[in-house]
């Protein structure tokens, strides 16, 4: 059955944004990365408004940004996040329950979840003495709220005890996180013990709280400390306490493993109730009221339970008290039932507060409520996701109800919940990477979730770059990658760091973008004669044939470091194929052929053949040809010295090639045309 929320858990809070613009004109928001809302003043229209000027304006514009108070990046808190996000990656490796019996390797998990929450606790506890005492009391509360219910979960899910029978659990889970009657008494005990007091007053003069102390013990269960007290009272040798004593030692207490059938079990509790009874009735404990009142509540007698009540803070604590002595083989499926009457006991169901409506979800099953309802809690998702995820390893809970039919749509209940608990820790920039771990365990929908945040993480520095890239790289997001190069490179690019652009449009593959930068080399090196970042274009490699403007700069380079080696002829070569292959950009023209001065004037012999310096002409004609018939280019006189420099070398090259290479006799008409083209 579900209960209707109330107010206070469900209503969110209202903030106020400071910024009189926002009052008159109206609200804007907008996404910023993952977890920031950018909000702005913005006066809405539709296609009728009317096209006029904004009634504010003008105004300085401002941009608010609100962000999520997550709990789980306090320092101390964080220490929670690291360690049980190692917890969670090894409980992936067991493989989900198909049954729902108890298996080891969850219980040792869910042990372990609740280990790290409870350190987690005294660490905040010891900060809540010092400084910032209501910012860590807060957290305490939220905390140890999580452990009681993380606790009683694993008790009726986790760490299922043969034959259903959960109450000695139940008790144990009373006595750790109800434990002020055992430290009281462990006081008395260590205080009073050997005390030469003793001898003439008892320990019920000597401290106030030894009657609530006992009374508290035994409605938890505790009979090694209450006897332990009785024993301290002024006249425990006397009959009333010796007979009480003796009951409380020989309880029948029920243990799965204690070798008793369920029947024996039962014959053997109602024939000890049976004898506690009859020396009630017989008077032997009338002469002290404590001690009848003690006695009443082992035996389950009704007219005590108002007593009762008064010693129990919750009516949870009353339930497990009730049922230690009325019903102590009461079933898991019958606790719904005991609840609702002690809850009923407590002012009913108006009284709850969210801890009182999980645990009662809890008793009665209702474990998607659980879930829904531990979402309220302030840990930003710590608790359940992880408890979630659990349950799925126990077989407890598997997919989301009322989902799409369709296969391929179907999605692990606990999956939503990892993938809202990753995407925050991905938001904070440091717990981003453990973020990871928990998308990469959402088959459903973590691998597209991943990519988007991926994508979105600020970047502040190029090592934190290069961790997302390799995360990205490592699950085969190219696009992530991409992307992240891209943005890189345009940042180098504006810090005129072209070098640094080069190398992160190496790792993109963005030819469009590799194809500008080495336009801007080459413009670059067309001004000042010189290449920047020189070591990187020396060592292209491979990364050249990312675009063709790309491979003629790294081919041109080379040429350069032939020219530096003395290599004329194999720098010839690649010149002559810089140039005729056409991947050399027009503007760029001028300058190859500039280069060429040196190979055509060099001695003995040439090194450019007639057919190269033909073709080195050709290209001289069409970039002449182009300037002229461009109204925009314009005709420099820097230009034609050059050009003039150019068809001389030309020429005299030319010339001692044809007296070099044999003639042709058909090729003379050819050569004597070249030879006008030549005339200066």
């Amino acid at each position: 059955m579900v209960r209707p929320a109330r107010k206070a858990e469900t209503s969110a809070p209202i903030i106020t944004i400071p910024d009189p613009a926002c009052n008159q004109v109206g609200l804007a928001a907008k996404w910023v990365g993952i977890d920031k809302l950018a909000v702005h003043a913005c006066e809405h229209k539709t296609v009728d408004s009317p096209d006029s000027r904004s009634g504010v304006a003008p105004i300085d514009s401002k941009v608010h940004y609100l962000r999520q108070d997550v709990v789980l990046f306090d320092p101390i808190v964080r220490k929670l996040v690291n360690e049980a996000s190692g917890l969670f990656i090894a409980g992936q490796s067991i493989r989900p329950a198909t049954g729902l019996e108890p298996r080891s390797d969850t219980v040792k998990l869910s042990r372990q979840y609740r280990s790290i929450l409870h350190d987690c606790i005294e660490h905040l506890q010891e900060e809540s003495t010092k400084q910032k005492k209501e910012y860590y009391s807060r957290y305490v509360a939220i905390f140890y709220n999580i452990e009681f219910v993380w606790h009683l979960c694993e008790i009726l899910y986790v760490d299922v005890v043969a034959g259903d029978i959960v109450l000695p659990q139940l008790t144990d889970w009373i006595k750790f996180h109800f434990s002020e009657h055992e430290r009281i008494a462990d006081t008395i005990l260590t205080g009073y013990a050997g005390s030469r007091e003793l001898t003439s007053s008892g320990a019920e003069t000597l401290h106030p709280e030894y009657w609530n102390t006992i009374i508290g013990l035994i409605l938890q269960g505790n009979m090694e400390h209450s006897r332990a007290l009785l024993r301290l009272h002024s006249l425990a040798d006397t009959e009333p306490f010796l007979q009480a004593h003796k009951f409380l030692r020989s309880r029948p207490v029920y243990s799965v493993y204690g070798g008793l059938s369920l029947g024996e079990f039962t014959i053997r509790w109602k024939t000890w109730q049976s004898t506690v009874q009859s020396e009630i009735h017989s008077g032997t404990f009338s002469s002290q009221k404590h001690l009848l009142t003690i006695m009443k509540i082992v035996i389950g007698d009704e007219s005590i339970t108002e007593v009762i009540r008064k010693y129990c803070s919750t009516w949870y604590q009353y339930m497990v008290a009730l049922l230690l002595y009325t019903d102590p083989t009461v079933k898991s499926y019958d606790l719904s039932y005991h609840a609702q009457q002690c809850i009923n006991a407590y002012g009913g169901q108006e009284r709850l507060k969210l801890l009182d409506v999980l645990i009662l979800a809890l008793l009665e099953s209702d474990l998607q409520q659980v879930i829904q309802k531990l979402q309220f809690t302030s840990d930003s998702g710590w608790a359940v996701s992880h408890l979630s995820n659990l349950l799925y390893l126990c077989g407890r809970i598997s997919f989301e109800k009322n989902y799409s039919k369709d296969s391929d749509s179907i999605q692990r209940l606990d999956e939503r919940l990892l993938l809202d608990y990753g995407t925050l820790l991905l938001s904070h920039h440091s717990l981003w990477q453990i973020g990871v771990t928990y998308l990469d365990h959402c088959p459903s929908e973590g691998r597209a979730r991943l990519e988007l945040c991926l994508s979105a993480l600020p970047i502040d520095n190029e090592a934190r770059a290069k961790r997302i890239i390799q995360i990205a790289q490592e699950r085969e997001m190219a696009d992530v990658v991409a992307s992240i190069c891209k943005v890189l490179g345009m940042r180098s690019l504006k810090q005129n760091r072209l070098g640094n652009a080069l190398v992160w449009a190496f790792r993109s593959q963005d030819s469009a973008f590799a194809t500008h930068l080495a336009d801007l080399f080459l413009q670059r090196y067309n001004k000042d004669g010189v290449f920047q970042s020189s070591d990187i274009l020396d060592h292209l490699g491979s990364a050249m044939l990312i675009c063709d403007r790309l491979t003629f700069l790294g081919k041109y380079c080379e040429f350069h470091q032939h020219y530096r080696n003395n290599q004329l002829k194999e720098a010839a070569i690649l010149l002559t194929e810089l140039l005729v292959s056409k991947l050399s950009p027009k503007y760029f023209w001028l300058t190859l052929l500039t280069d060429a001065l040196p190979l055509l004037d060099s001695e003995p012999e040439p090194i450019l053949s007639y057919s190269d310096t033909c073709q080195f002409l050709y290209c001289l004609e069409e970039l002449i040809s182009e300037r002229l018939d461009s109204p925009t280019s314009q005709y420099s006189s820097q230009f034609e010295e050059k050009v003039k420099l150019i068809r001389l070398a030309l020429a005299k090259n030319m010339a001692r090639t044809l007296t070099l290479e044999a003639c042709v006799p058909s090729n003379v008409t050819a050569n004597s045309t070249m030879l006008g083209i030549l005339k200066i």
